[in-house]
């Protein structure tokens, strides 16, 4: 077998290399990163409304009411014109409410987004959910939110294999942001004459025209292999009313179940910065709760982990799923799903009214004069 190095000059140059790659981060620091903005500009739509976020961040200025942030599942449940709609009216002024999301949980990019956008607008009142990331230990995105020269800072505390996860994908972003320093990226159009992606892969309205959600026109799938089943419109007649949303207290404890299990460190981690950044900011959270198909003959909100012990004085609210959805057969439950995590259009329409009006008072008991 031929050697892989033919003299020791070229073995040297290879181990100087792969040094300079590996320690790339560390060497670029702050001073050789391009402006924040253009992580969000390596982004299109295919990965998520980063466009719609970019803008959001970046480009918008005025004060924002209630932003809705996360990943898909608070994405697609949520009809943000028709939240906006009813708070100005409660006002009597225009109020402000945005979604921003994107796909891939996890509560690192919530951090991180949240970070940015907190930057640079005030936030009245921020609406989050669990962040749950399954099987993976990291937002796919990671090469793009986290920065080395800004974020070393965030490591500590980190466990060692979570801080070589972090620090890899900082190598991996960096041929990019070096990139980014010669030749800017630019922004993806909100709107164009081409066809938006999501309208041609997900029968949806672009975001950038519905405040940023996502009302998926697609029948019920258990299964990305699985044949969809055909999307008709849809609206339940259930006695679900409003006034069943609760807010966890030792009052309502009986109609919430959290698991025991404590969360993944690298989630604990972010999610408490995360908490700990909205305090800074004097941004008042709500963590509220989504059934997911398995959930919703449940009498009870079933939660992952005790949320008010992390996000200390954020209200935790939902509608217990016996209430929301104790009428619907199981036909009708495929309506309004998806798939088995998320709504599609017509379970957006469902959902969406029951809890607007918890949402408003929440953010009226903070912000009334």
């Amino acid at each position: 077998m031929r050697p892989a190095f033919s003299s020791t000059k070229q073995a040297a140059a290879f181990a100087l290399l792969l040094m300079g790659l590996l320690l790339s981060p560390v060497l670029a620091g702050r001073k050789f990163l391009p402006p924040r903005e253009q992580a969000y500009d390596t982004l299109g739509w295919n990965n998520g409304a980063y466009p719609w976020v970019y803008n959001q961040i970046f480009q918008e200025t005025n004060d924002i009411d209630i932003a809705i942030i996360g990943s898909s599942h608070i994405w697609q449940a949520i009809n943000t014109p028709y939240l906006q709609q009813k708070l100005s009216e409660k006002l009597h002024r225009p109020a402000v409410v945005r979604t921003m999301a994107w796909g891939g949980a996890g509560y690192d990019a919530l951090f991180f987004v949240t970070r940015d956008l907190l930057a640079h607008r005030h936030v009245r009142m921020m609406v989050i959910y669990d962040e749950s990331v399954g099987f993976q230990s990291q937002n796919p995105a990671a090469p793009v939110w986290f920065r080395f020269g800004e974020d070393a800072a965030l490591l500590p505390g980190l466990q060692m294999p979570e801080q070589g996860l972090l620090y890899f994908a900082a190598i991996v972003g960096m041929p990019r942001n070096l990139l980014s320093l010669f030749r800017p990226n630019l922004p993806a159009p909100l709107a164009s004459n081409q066809t938006n992606y999501w309208t041609l892969a997900n029968n949806t309205p672009n975001p950038a025209t519905q405040l940023g959600c996502l009302a998926l026109r697609l029948g019920f799938t258990p299964g990305s292999s699985i044949t969809r089943l055909p999307f008709d419109f849809f609206m339940p007649t259930t006695t679900a009313q409003p006034g069943d949303a609760v807010v966890y207290s030792p009052a309502t404890k009986s109609d919430f179940k959290f698991a025991s299990t404590p969360l993944p460190s690298w989630e604990a981690n972010f999610a408490r910065r995360l908490a700990a950044l909205l305090r800074t900011n004097g941004v008042q959270s709500v963590m509220l709760s989504l059934p997911v198909l398995a959930e919703t003959r449940s009498p009870v909100i079933v939660e992952r982990t005790f949320w008010p012990e992390i996000f200390d004085g954020t209200p935790l609210l939902g509608i217990p799923p016996v209430k929301l959805f104790g009428q619907m057969t199981d036909a009708d439950l495929l309506k309004i799903y998806a798939d088995v995590w998320h709504f599609n259009q017509n379970g957006q329409a469902y959902f969406t009214p029951l809890i607007t009006p918890a949402l408003i008072q929440l953010y009226e008991n903070q912000w009334h004069h």
